[in-house]
């Protein structure tokens, strides 16, 4: 048997001699994930659809720039040789949480892609780089790695959006992705990542996205994420380094579907700072949570965290849970977080319709306007988003669910 089989055979036995995650674990009590045999093909309908599917990491050209590297290696995890290279440095799975998600990953993954961003002198521009995901198969585990040398600065945009039918984002058959990032920023690093993940209705997706950031590295993150079946996004952000900082907004948008955000820093470094924002929009029978949990560790003077979350129902009786939380172990530190539920204010609404506009235009006015400012506010230099295309996805995104959420009242 070679090693590379052996060792998705290793992953396997011990998921099945350790278990799945528990109901009673916390981070995810107030939205259990599926069990094992859905994140590894073992369930009776995925083994009918378990040929491969026309899709994989596409990373599109960017205009180069003297003396700065960009370095992409697409591997095959099925071979041995490439296999090790593509696992080599990141970290092993764990007894976590969220562990079991990294086993079975370990168990199924298949392909991969690794890059790598470096050379740019003090003052350089940034690097673009865009990037799409379309599934490779029924049932998948893909992998990213994602390495900035000391001093380099890159703009990330990362795209997973299944084609929509309609408005209410009906697909031929559902797809299953268990999907693992790992980001390493060296020292002085900056990346600006946004993230889009607008899945199919019938979906079931899991994005892990674990930061590691060294001395005076900057990470910010974008996301625009949709409901499905089941959707979780977890982001795990570990303050190596002194004056590292990472934020965080997120905009989630589930109509009559799951949406779970996860977020983890660990703060373990003086001066560090870092930011969570997230808006969750859910309306008919959405299931969403929003959960921020920050540790500071001892001798991390003038740490600073913030956390803010905020949910609006947009119709029907969306179940939104907020849940932000401190773990400080420190004194001399700066640490605020906050949670609000509510409605879009009827003054907004009347000032809104007051300009000509209908309801729902109205709607989608305020919402992309809330949603725009909470993006934007992760990012230290303007321009971006639009730049980006984000601001143009994000209007269709909040179309869409409004539209999804009138569907629901007219069949309702």
């Amino acid at each position: 048997m070679d090693s590379a089989r052996a060792d998705a055979l290793a992953a396997r036995s011990h998921l099945a001699e350790r278990g799945w995650i528990p109901r009673s674990s916390e981070p995810f009590r107030h939205l259990p994930p599926p069990q094992a045999s859905v994140w590894l093909g073992d369930e009776p309908d995925a083994a009918s659809t378990a040929s491969r599917l026309e899709g994989g990491w596409q990373l599109h050209p960017v205009p180069t720039t003297p003396g700065v590297s960009v370095e992409a290696r697409w591997l095959d995890a099925a071979d041995a040789g490439q296999r090790r290279e593509l696992l080599a440095g990141l970290p092993p799975p764990g007894d976590g949480p969220a562990a079991p998600y990294a086993w079975a990953h370990r168990a199924l993954v298949r392909d991969g892609l690794r890059l790598r961003v470096g050379g740019q002198a003090r003052g350089d521009a940034p690097v673009w780089l865009r990037l799409d995901r379309r599934p490779g198969a029924a049932v998948e585990a893909p992998l990213l790695v994602i390495e900035l040398l000391p001093g380099a600065r890159c703009v990330l945009v990362e795209s997973h959006e299944r084609d929509r039918g309609d408005a209410s984002g009906a697909c031929s058959h559902g797809t299953v992705q268990n999907l693992q990032v790992h980001v390493r920023l060296a020292e002085g690093a900056s990346l600006q990542h946004l993230r889009v993940a607008l899945p199919g209705a019938g979906d079931h997706i899991a994005h892990h996205v674990d930061v590691r950031l060294e001395r005076d590295a900057v990470y910010e993150q974008c996301l625009l994420a949709g409901g499905s079946r089941y959707h979780l996004q977890r982001l795990a952000f570990d303050l190596n380094g002194a004056r590292a900082a990472a934020r965080t907004a997120g905009v989630l948008l589930a109509a009559d579907a799951a949406l779970d955000q996860q977020v983890q820093v660990r703060h373990g470094a003086p001066h560090t700072r870092s930011g969570v924002h997230a808006l969750a929009l859910g309306s008919g029978a959405a299931r969403m949570v929003a959960n921020a949990h920050a540790t500071i560790e001892p001798g991390c003077d003038e740490a600073q965290v913030r956390q803010r979350l905020a949910g609006i129902p947009t119709g029907g009786q969306p179940k939104l849970v907020l849940r932000p939380h401190l773990e400080i172990h420190h004194d001399q530190v700066q640490a605020s977080h906050g949670a609000t539920w509510g409605a879009l204010p009827q003054e907004a609404l009347f000032h809104a319709r007051q300009r000509g506009l209908g309801e729902r235009a109205a709607q989608a006015m305020i919402l992309q306007g809330l949603a725009g400012a909470a993006l934007a506010g992760a990012l230290g230099e303007p321009g971006v988003l639009d730049e980006a295309g984000i601001e143009q996805r994000l209007a269709h995104a909040v179309e869409r669910h409004l539209a999804a959420e009138t569907k629901e009242v007219r069949h309702g």
